[in-house]
C-alpha cells in the first residue's frame, strides 16, 4: 500500500512533463490479407498503406474526478467483499471445528501384558480411522473437477487420509 502513496505520485510527477513521443505509425494488408502496423510501409505495399492517427488526450479534470471517484467506489467494495469473505472463513472454520472436535485418534491401544487388541477394540479404531477417512473425503469432494481429478489447491485445505483396512481381513 505504501509503494501506491509514495511511487506512484512520484512517477506521474516526473513522467507528465515528459512530452508524448511522436513517431509516425503506418498500416498495410499484405497479399495474403493480413494487416501490418510498423513506423514504415514496405516499397510493394505503398498503395495500401496509410498512416495511423495516435494523437493522445489528455482528461480533463472532470474527468479525473469521475475517474478518482470510481476508483474510491471500487476500493470500498472491494474491501467490503473482503470483509464478507473473511467472515464467511470464520463461520466455516467455527462449524468444522465441532466436527472436528469429535474426532478421535485411536482409542484404543494395547496395554501391557495384552498380546493384541481385542475385536471391539479393532473395530473402535476402525471406526475412527473410517471418520476421519469420510471428513477427508467430504473435505475434497467440494474440489473435486468434472471428468475426474481434484484441484491443486485442495491439499491445502484438507487432510489427506488413507482409506482404512477392514480390522477383520487379512
Amino acid at each position: 500500500m505504501w509503494f501506491r502513496r509514495t511511487m506512484l505520485p512520484l512517477c506521474v510527477f516526473f513522467i507528465a512533463p515528459l512530452p508524448p513521443a511522436s513517431a509516425e505509425v503506418y498500416k498495410w494488408v499484405d497479399d495474403a490479407g493480413n494487416v501490418h502496423f510498423g513506423d514504415r510501409i514496405p516499397e510493394q505495399h505503398k498503395q495500401s498503406g496509410e498512416s495511423v492517427d495516435l494523437s493522445v488526450r489528455i482528461p480533463s479534470a472532470e474527468e479525473q474526478r469521475q475517474a478518482e471517484a470510481r476508483a474510491e467506489s471500487l476500493q470500498r467494495v472491494a474491501g467490503e467483499l473482503g470483509e464478507q469473505r473473511r467472515e464467511k472463513e470464520r463461520l466455516e472454520e467455527s462449524e468444522q471445528a465441532p466436527a472436528q472436535q469429535n474426532v478421535s485418534t485411536l482409542p484404543e491401544e494395547v496395554k501391557p501384558g495384552q498380546g493384541r487388541l481385542t475385536r471391539e477394540q479393532r473395530m473402535a479404531n476402525y471406526e475412527a480411522e473410517m471418520q476421519r477417512y469420510r471428513e477427508s473425503m467430504a473435505c475434497f469432494g467440494k474440489y473435486q473437477i468434472k471428468g475426474g481429478g481434484t484441484r491443486g489447491y485442495a491439499f491445502e485445505e484438507c487432510e489427506s487420509v488413507k482409506k482404512p483396512r477392514y480390522p477383520d481381513v487379512r
